[in-house]
């Protein structure tokens, strides 16, 4: 994928990322086609991983990810999974992000990770969190309505402390490493393997 895929952003352009793990993310996928079947004169792309096609909808299994992040600083809507690194990548292109985490019960993912992170993105405010297809519906209609209630300052690069330290528990669960500029608090000390 080029960037001169996406020379022309129409002005209502929604991205949507079900993230890259191996597991399908179909229920949001569905959410998606249905949504565009009821709302035509929208443009939607899909990062879809492993998840079906979605029908007459723009995907790509993979986007590149400073074009996804692109992307996002462009569109008028982020709705994404519940990982932290695209949810912080959707903030920090100015977004506040539409969030439906994946759920392990329906074997989206290995475990309730992202159910719990999205519990805290709704406590603090730093997400619109929807659990299921009528509050998906709801949502894009009330940002679409308010776009302003869904854009953030761009130069608020800081991550909260809190959601810091639990992507770092996140990394360790899952053996892996999700880059973080810069965390909110500039003195960080460690704590029985925990960082503060």
């Amino acid at each position: 994928m080029t960037a001169a895929m996406y020379n022309s952003v129409p002005e209502r352009l929604i991205v949507v990322s079900v993230g890259t793990d191996h597991h399908r993310f179909d229920r949001m996928v569905r959410w998606v086609e249905h949504y565009v079947a009821q709302h035509p004169d929208l443009k939607f792309v899909v990062q879809r991983g492993t998840s079906s096609e979605p029908r007459d909808i723009e995907s790509h299994e993979l986007i590149p990810h400073d074009e996804l992040r692109r992307l996002f600083s462009q569109s008028s809507v982020v709705i994404c999974h519940g990982g932290p690194s695209t949810v912080m990548d959707a903030r920090a292109a100015g977004r506040k992000p539409i969030v439906v985490p994946r759920n392990p019960e329906l074997s989206e993912h290995v475990d309730g990770h992202q159910m719990r992170f999205a519990r805290h993105l709704d406590e603090q405010k730093m997400a619109v969190v929807v659990w299921t297809e009528t509050e998906f519906f709801a949502a894009i209609d009330a940002a679409l309505k308010n776009p302003a209630s869904m854009n953030l300052p761009i130069e608020q690069k800081s991550v909260p402390i809190g959601v810091a330290t639990f992507g770092r528990v996140v990394d360790e669960i899952l053996g892996i490493e999700t880059p973080i500029e810069r965390v909110a608090s500039p003195s960080l000390t460690v704590h029985d393997g925990f960082k503060n």
